[in-house]
């Protein structure tokens, strides 16, 4: 799965050199006026502490070479900025929601392989009646401490440590190390306090992706389904192998479908979409290497990657550079699927996008739910380039755009499902549960017969219940050493 080490130090310049003579080239095209690399203020501010200065000129530094919308960065003088984290954000592109930067390099990258302090468990928050909040659990991750408390689910949090839950306190309390929650339900009408009280305590918790997976046995047919909820491999390759155990479980069984569960993910490694990809789709697209996707990077790095000899060949890689063009891998299982089914909403993003559109022009996707997020775009993890690390910061800009083989790109309003299925929080059904409406139109596409649904009439319209956004988790390009850059820009 994992790229080749790039070599930097075998090209003919530095790529700080590259910066130099690209950077003329850039501002020649772009009406910006930025200077790419500015002198530090002669006098600059004397109430700056010495670290603020030396994170705020990492910031400017990374930004300046890696950011997708490079030849924007606004002409700021990072020698009177307070704030690293505020000036991070100053410098965004103003189409740019996706970048960010955090004080915990560690942390951000144990949560990328899927490992955090977490109680196990994901929850939508939603605004009822003007400003009480309630929280419906969308899934448990196996083995953890809901999982073990008998969270469920669509299980309705109620209340948290007794404190009734509002817009302002809830994620506070929500994300305690530990806490009791009370937990209630919906008979259809109304909330009811079912009075059930659950303490959950997080641990380090190294998270499964895929939280369900089953062959399910319907009409005659025999259709895989699995709900995967973040593209990572783990720390040791331990969550590929419970993939490749999914898709042995589905081969063995003989599928003639499967139903790709995406609709909490947001994200994560672009070469493991990929390679889902290619164990899903037609066996030619691995046999073949086809064109999974186009990479656009910023001009510097574009121009870089090109003449860059990263296979070692003797000659410059130009177009066919396996950081500007994403190949099907070649795989040792293969489901050849032309028809592939995904179950979306507004959560499936960037690498859940990914696989939709990368398979689209080889197979037919069909697309069941809501519209996605709309992210294109992918990110890196920058941590201090320099050794022994100065600090423990990082930052996650977008530095690149993705594209299918026929060039679709630019899906930033999301991508709109041939059978819309709206998810209603409060009637949420278990996994492989005959009666969730998404689920259930797929498995009538697939059979021509729909599942007999027994549900009443939804009421949730009429508890005008308003979800309320989350922080998002970024994902990552992380399959290529960043690190090996970084040191160049020494």
């Amino acid at each position: 799965m994992r790229r080749e080490e790039i070599d930097l130090g075998k090209s003919r310049f530095t790529f700080r050199s590259l910066l130099i003579v690209f950077s003329a080239l850039i501002f020649v095209m772009v009406s910006c006026e930025k200077d790419p690399d500015p002198d530090p203020d002669p006098d600059p501010d004397p109430e700056l502490p010495a670290e603020i200065l030396m994170l705020n000129k990492w910031i400017w530094d990374g930004m300046n070479e890696v950011y997708l919308w490079e030849q924007f960065i606004p002409n700021l003088n990072y020698t009177q900025e307070p704030d690293p984290e505020d000036f991070f954000y100053k410098l965004l592109y103003e189409d740019d929601r996706d970048s960010w930067i955090v004080d915990d390099y560690d942390a951000l990258i144990a949560s990328f392989q899927g490992v955090e302090l977490s109680k196990g468990m994901a929850a939508q928050p939603g605004l009822i009646n003007n400003n009480d909040v309630i929280s419906v659990v969308q899934y448990v991750t196996p083995n953890s401490p809901a999982s073990e408390a008998g969270v469920k689910r669509g299980d309705v949090i109620v209340s948290i440590d007794g404190e009734p839950l509002t817009a302002g306190n809830y994620f506070e309390l929500y994300y305690k190390t530990s806490a009791t929650f009370e937990f209630g339900s919906y008979d259809g009408e109304n909330i009811v306090h079912d009075g059930r009280y659950v303490e959950i305590t997080a641990v380090e918790l190294n998270q499964n992706p895929v939280v369900h997976s089953e062959v399910i046995e319907y009409e005659g047919a025999r259709i895989g389904y699995f709900v995967y909820t973040q593209f990572t491999s783990g720390p040791e390759g331990e969550w590929l192998d419970t993939l490749n155990a999914v898709f042995d479980d589905f081969s063995a069984a003989g599928v003639t479908d499967v139903i790709v569960d995406v609709r909490y993910n947001g994200g994560g490694s672009y070469d493991l979409s990929a390679y889902i990809a290619s164990v899903l789709g037609p066996a030619q697209l691995n046999e073949n290497n086809e064109v999974y996707g186009r990479l656009v990077w910023n001009d510097l790095y574009t121009n870089y990657w090109k003449q860059a000899d990263l296979n070692e060949d003797g000659r410059a890689d130009g177009e066919e550079s396996y950081q500007l063009l994403l190949r099907f891998p070649s795989v040792d299982r293969n489901l050849n699927l032309n028809r592939v089914y995904f179950l979306t909403t507004g959560g499936s993003a960037s690498a859940s996008e990914n696989v939709i559109v990368g398979l689209d022009p080889y197979a037919e996707v069909i697309q069941i739910g809501t519209e996605t997020y709309g992210k294109c775009y992918g990110s890196i993890t920058l941590d201090d380039w320099e050794e022994p690390k100065r600090h423990n910061w990082a930052m996650q800009p977008i530095v690149i755009k993705f594209a299918n083989a026929d060039g679709f790109t630019d899906y930033v309003d999301g991508l709109v499902p041939d059978y819309y299925v709206q998810e209603y929080l409060l009637e949420l059904e278990p996994f492989g549960s005959l009666e969730d409406p998404m689920l259930a139109r797929a498995l009538e596409d697939i059979t021509g017969i729909a599942p007999e649904v027994t549900k009443a009439a939804r009421k949730e319209v009429d508890l005008n219940l308003i979800p309320v956004p989350r922080k998002r988790l970024p994902d990552r390009i992380i399959d290529w050493p960043v690190r090996e850059l970084q040191k160049e820009l020494n």
